[in-house]
């Protein structure tokens, strides 16, 4: 398993219709909102996956992974997000928002639209894996995760970056050093939105 495997299925056109339906948001808020929560999920989900809570997450990756629903369940997203995030659910999700630069309560909605579609992915993913293992698999995810990239990728700088490359290939070296330019400020950009999505999953720590 991993992450952009998840995010493939997360972020897929339909299913984003599907949170942004259900939340009444824009479907770009909904992009913006997911590139910030699902490390932060991950992560929530990692820390379910130990301990005393640990059976009881595992039923439930389960039980959503088998959930042939076609209706997102508001509710039911709502108590995943309380679990998944814990004590901290509120001041994660301000920051979520804010980071994402919608508003809390908007942010809040599509959590508990996209949670159901999390969860079922999630437990797909790692069907098969339980106990210690289950909790390794996702605090590995976590450990490893490249936070600038993912959020490049979710929200189509992959795609912009490579329009870029291709019409530097014809380009003059005046507009080289200008596509240099754009390159650092890209990557700049980059760390400065990796490094406030690490504050964010700091929070639950």
């Amino acid at each position: 398993m991993d992450v952009n495997s998840l995010l493939t299925g997360l972020v897929s056109a339909s299913n984003i219709k599907k949170i942004s339906t259900a939340s009444e948001a824009s479907t770009t808020d909904v992009k913006n909102v997911l590139a910030q929560a699902v490390p932060v999920l991950i992560q929530g989900a990692a820390s379910q996956a130990k301990g005393s809570s640990a059976s009881g997450f595992e039923q439930a990756l389960s039980d959503h992974a088998s959930d042939k629903s076609k209706t997102l369940n508001m509710e039911d997203g709502a108590k995943i997000i309380s679990h998944l995030l814990g004590s901290k659910a509120s001041s994660t999700t301000g920051a979520i928002a804010k980071a994402a630069g919608v508003t809390k309560a908007s942010a809040t909605s599509i959590l508990s639209a996209a949670a159901p579609l999390f969860m079922s992915l999630l437990g797909q993913q790692t069907s098969g894996t339980s106990g210690n293992a289950l909790g390794s698999l996702l605090g590995g995810l976590t450990s490893n995760l490249n936070v600038g990239s993912l959020l490049g990728n979710l929200l189509g700088a992959g795609s912009a970056s490579s329009s870029t490359a291709s019409a530097s290939t014809s380009s003059s070296s005046t507009s080289g050093k200008k596509k240099d330019k754009k390159d650092k400020k890209d990557s700049k950009e980059e760390s400065g939105a990796g490094n406030l999505l690490n504050g964010i999953m700091g929070l639950l720590k």
